[in-house]
């Protein structure tokens, strides 16, 4: 589970014109599905409001420095949109003060450490729990008691959520994990995907491995929304769900810096199981951007799930670097046997020519 930036633009839209239109109950199916056709036809026919332009804003933002910026190739190419990015975010905090996800965004893009952005989000974390309850305390009708209730707490959730992968990335730990759990108390069922910034946290600090299995049963609800690795595991039981990848992740990293070598293979031979494409992401170990609207929308159980926890792991990765034999996790990983065996020589080939034999953690 994960925010979807175009289904969560046309739910507010479609809200905004069953108000318009006063339809209700809020659970007319026939009206739903009609509003939901225009807005795959064209968005701007239901827009009609400072606060649905304004995040409509955010969402072609997205659109392009969350799912579009990671491929391209020039630099030229990259700044050219990072400036559509900012035009289109700072339009949108222009016409609606109140649009938290666009104020984070517009930061995220200009600041220049992560320093600066968690001091940011810390600063302004009041402001936007108090938006959020604002929302609450006014709604005064059916339709604003929906949005309140629901699609308005949203900016709060991934507030929390990109303030706690930050702390990570910045080294902050054990902040990481109080703000995931502030976070997942006020939204249990995470669609932000706290839960898993705070399973590499746990890892980070070198926990007992009972304690993730802990942090798993007490966020329960977070974790029941997995999807079985149904396109890998076709003969998987319905009721199995194995662990997601940053949970295999934490796993593997906790029984290496125990020298528990022989657990951490266990647990690389189950992700190499379940992922398809495993050997080439594990070794080729690329690095992503952090998703700025929230975590990447993409397939619970697919093999772009595991390249983007892996990319967020890179911090778990990169212990080691530095020594005088390199011996990073990263590099175990990439030079496992397991791995190697189960490269092509086709996977090699392709590997040398996209830059040499990596050695691991982004190389």
């Amino acid at each position: 589970m994960a925010f979807d930036p175009r289904q969560e633009d046309c739910l507010r839209l479609v809200l905004s014109a069953m108000k318009r239109d006063r339809i209700y109950p809020l659970n007319d199916a026939a009206y739903i599905e009609r509003t939901m056709l225009a807005y795959q036809n064209d968005p701007a026919s239901l827009i009609k409001t400072d606060r649905d332009r304004s995040f409509h804003l955010v969402c072609l933002a997205t659109e392009l420095i969350d799912y579009q910026m990671p491929f391209l190739a020039s630099e030229d190419e990259i700044n050219k949109l990072i400036e559509r990015v900012e035009r289109y975010l700072t339009e949108a905090v222009r016409i609606d003060e109140h649009n938290w996800d666009a104020k984070r965004m517009l930061f995220t893009v200009q600041s220049q450490s992560d320093d600066e952005l968690v001091t940011y989000l810390l600063d302004n974390r009041a402001d936007v729990a108090a938006e959020a309850k604002r929302l609450i305390d006014e709604a005064d009708d059916p339709y604003a008691r929906e949005f309140a209730n629901d699609l308005g707490q949203h900016p709060y959730q991934r507030w929390l959520a990109s303030l706690a992968s930050r702390q990570f990335i910045a080294g902050q730990y054990r902040c990481a994990l109080a703000t995931v759990e502030e976070c997942l108390a006020i939204a249990p069922l995470d669609w932000a995907g706290a839960r898993h910034t705070g399973m590499l946290a746990l890892a980070k600090l070198e926990v007992d491995r009972a304690e993730l299995q802990e942090f798993r049963t007490r966020h329960a609800l977070a974790y029941q929304g997995l999807v079985p690795f149904a396109a890998n595991q076709p003969n998987a039981q319905a009721d199995s769900q194995p662990l997601d990848p940053w949970s295999l992740i934490a796993e593997m990293s906790l029984a290496y810096r125990a020298f528990d070598y022989e657990g951490a293979t266990e647990t690389l031979r189950e992700i190499l199981r379940l992922f398809l494409h495993a050997p080439q992401t594990l070794f080729v170990q690329a690095e992503f951007p952090e998703g700025m609207f929230s975590r990447v929308h993409i397939m619970p159980g697919s093999d772009d799930e595991l390249v983007v926890a892996l990319s967020e792991a890179t911090p778990l990765l990169q212990e080691g670097m530095g020594t005088p034999d390199s011996a990073s996790f990263a590099l175990w990983i990439a030079e496992h046997e397991l791995v190697q065996a189960a490269l092509s020589e086709q996977d090699l080939q392709m590997l040398e020519q996209m830059g040499g034999m990596a050695t691991g953690g982004g190389a």
